[in-house]
C-alpha cells in the first residue's frame, strides 16, 4: 500500500503545471504512467529482482526513454539477466530477442546522449563478440572507433576485447601482424595514461596508510603526544583509508589485468626478431614521428635493444625531443657505459618531466648511473630524493642497500657495511609487504629485497671478529667510511 501511495504522489507531482500548465515532455505523453513504471522498475531493480523489473523498465524505454539516463545504465544488467534466463530455458526466440534489445538499447543511448557515442560503440563491439562472434569485422571497426573516441574513458573490458578482436580479424583475413601491433599501439596510448593515474591514486592511499602506521608507532614510543595519535584515532582513520584503498586498487587492478592480457596476445607477434623484420624495413622508408614512437614503445615492452631501437630513439630525439626521448637516450648511454652522457640526458629528462612516477624512475636511473661512476654519496642522495616523494618506494631502499653492500666501504669490523645494507633491504621488504599480496610490482620488490638480504647476511662479520673488538650481538654500531649510519650488530 505504501508503495502505491508513493507512486501516486510522484505521478501527481509530475502532472502539476510548469510555467503555463504544460507537462514535462521527457515523461512522454502519459507522464503519470511513465513515473509509475519508473518507480516500480527501480524498486525491483534495487532489490535485484530483474525479472519483475523488466516489464516496467521496457515500458519506460518505449514510452519515455529520456525520463532518466539510468534507464540506459540499468538496462544492460536487466537484459543480461533475461538473456541468461532464456538460454538456460533453451528459449531461442527469447534469447535472440533480448540480445537484439541489448544492441538497440546502446543505439538509443547514443541517439539520446550523443556524448556517449564512443562508449556505446565499445559496448556494441563487446557484445557483438560475446553473442554474435561471426560479425567480428563489424565488432573490430566499432571497437577501434570506440577507443579512438573514448580515449582514457574506455572501460577495461572494451580495451581487452579490442586486442582479442584485432587478433581474430588478422587471422581470419590472413593479414600480417601489423593489425595486432597497431591495435596494441592504440590501446597502450590509452592504457599508459589510465594506469599511471590509477597506480598513483592507489599509491597515494597506501602512502597515507604507511604514514599513519608510522605515527602510531611513534606514539607508542612516546615520541608524539598520545592525544594526537592513539589506537582509537588510528582505527577511525585507518577504516576510511582502507575503503579508499579497496576502491583505488580495484580500478588499478582492472587496468593492470588488461595490460597483462594485451601483453600476452602481443608477445606472440612481437618477438625481437619479428620486430626487427617488420620495423627495419619501415624505418628504412620513413622516419615518421608516429612510427618512431610505436617502435620505441614496442621495443621497450619487449626489452629489445637492437640497433633499430637505438636508431628510432636517436631519430625521434633529433626531430621531436621530449622528456621521454631524453630519458631513453640516457638509458642507451648507460647500456653503452657512457655514464657522463647518460647523466646529461637523464638530467635533461628530469628538467622536463612533470609526473611523479616519471621523476622517480629518472632519479632511480641517475642513482644507478652515479653508482657505476663510484659516486656513492651522490647516488644515495638521489635515492633519498625518491623517498622524499614517496616514502614507500622499496626500490630506493634497495639501491641504498646495494650502495652499502658493494661500495667496498671498510670499517674497524670488516664486512660491517653489510649490517647497514641489511637494514635497507629489510626496510624495502617492509614497505613492499603492505601491498605485495595485491600488487605484482611490489611482490617483485619484496622478493628482490629478500634475496639481497639473504646475500648480505651471508657476508656478515663472524662473531669472533666483532667479539675481539668488544662488541656483542644487538649492540649499536656506527658504520663509518662514507656511509656514516648507525646499525645493530648481528
Amino acid at each position: 500500500m505504501k508503495r502505491n501511495i508513493q507512486v501516486l504522489w510522484l505521478a501527481g507531482l509530475m502532472l502539476l503545471p510548469v510555467f503555463g500548465g504544460k507537462a514535462q515532455s521527457k515523461y512522454g505523453t502519459d507522464s503519470a504512467a511513465c513515473v509509475q513504471c519508473l518507480s516500480l522498475y527501480r524498486d525491483d531493480y534495487n532489490k535485484k529482482k530483474y525479472e519483475d523489473a523488466y516489464p516496467n523498465w521496457r515500458s519506460v524505454l518505449d514510452n519515455c526513454p529520456k525520463a532518466s539516463k539510468n534507464t540506459f545504465v540499468h538496462g544492460p544488467i536487466i537484459l543480461e539477466y533475461k538473456i541468461k534466463t532464456a538460454k538456460a530455458a533453451k528459449d531461442t526466440a527469447a534469447y535472440e530477442k533480448h540480445i537484439q534489445e541489448l544492441f538497440d538499447l546502446f543505439e538509443m543511448r547514443a541517439q539520446y546522449y550523443p556524448e556517449d557515442e564512443g562508449y556505446c560503440l565499445g559496448q556494441i563491439g563487446f557484445y557483438t563478440m560475446k553473442y554474435r562472434g561471426a560479425q567480428y569485422e563489424k565488432a573490430y571497426e566499432d571497437l577501434k572507433k570506440s577507443v579512438a573516441m573514448s580515449g582514457s574513458g574506455t572501460p577495461p573490458a572494451v580495451l581487452n576485447m579490442y586486442i582479442q578482436t584485432a587478433e581474430r580479424y588478422m587471422k581470419n583475413k590472413r593479414l600480417d601482424a601489423d593489425v595486432v601491433l597497431n591495435a596494441y599501439d592504440e590501446i597502450t596510448e590509452v592504457l599508459d595514461e589510465v594506469l599511471d593515474k590509477s597506480e598513483a591514486d592507489f599509491n597515494a592511499v597506501m602512502r597515507q596508510i604507511y604514514i599513519l602506521r608510522e605515527q602510531l608507532d611513534s606514539a607508542k614510543r612516546g615520541e608524539i603526544d598520545s592525544t594526537e595519535m592513539n589506537e582509537a584515532i588510528f582505527e577511525v582513520k585507518f577504516e576510511d583509508l582502507q575503503k579508499d584503498s579497496v576502491k583505488t586498487y580495484k580500478n588499478y587492478s582492472n587496468y593492470t589485468k588488461v595490460a597483462h592480457n594485451i601483453d600476452v596476445v602481443v608477445s606472440k607477434y612481437a618477438t625481437c626478431n619479428r620486430l626487427d623484420s617488420i620495423y627495419g624495413k619501415k624505418l628504412a622508408q620513413s622516419n615518421d614521428e608516429r612510427l618512431l614512437r610505436q617502435v620505441i614503445k614496442l621495443y621497450n615492452k619487449k626489452n629489445c635493444t637492437s640497433p633499430i631501437y637505438v636508431k628510432a630513439i636517436k631519430e625521434l630525439h633529433n626531430i621531436a625531443p621530449t622528456a621521454s626521448t631524453a630519458y631513453y637516450m640516457g638509458t642507451i648511454c648507460f647500456q653503452e657505459r657512457d655514464y657522463t652522457q647518460a647523466e646529461n640526458y637523464l638530467k635533461e629528462a628530469l628538467s622536463l618531466y612533470e609526473k611523479e612516477s616519471d621523476i622517480i624512475k629518472t632519479y632511480l636511473m641517475l642513482g644507478e648511473t652515479y653508482r657505476q661512476q663510484k659516486q656513492y654519496s651522490t647516488a644515495r642522495e638521489y635515492a633519498y630524493k625518491i623517498l622524499k616523494l614517496n616514502p614507500t618506494n622499496g626500490r630506493a631502499y634497495i639501491l641504498i642497500g646495494d650502495l652499502y653492500a658493494y661500495s667496498g666501504c671498510t670499517t674497524d669490523v670488516p664486512g660491517a657495511a653489510n649490517w647497514a645494507a641489511a637494514d635497507k633491504y629489510s626496510k624495502a621488504m617492509a614497505v613492499a609487504a603492505v601491498t605485495k599480496d595485491v600488487d605484482e610490482k611490489q611482490q617483485k620488490v619484496y622478493d628482490e629485497a629478500q634475496q639481497k638480504l639473504s646475500q648480505a647476511a651471508s657476508r656478515f662479520p663472524k662473531a669472533e671478529t666483532y667479539f675481539q673488538r668488544g662488541l656483542q650481538k644487538g649492540q649499536t654500531f656506527k658504520v663509518e667510511c662514507w656511509i656514516n649510519e648507525t646499525t645493530v650488530v648481528r
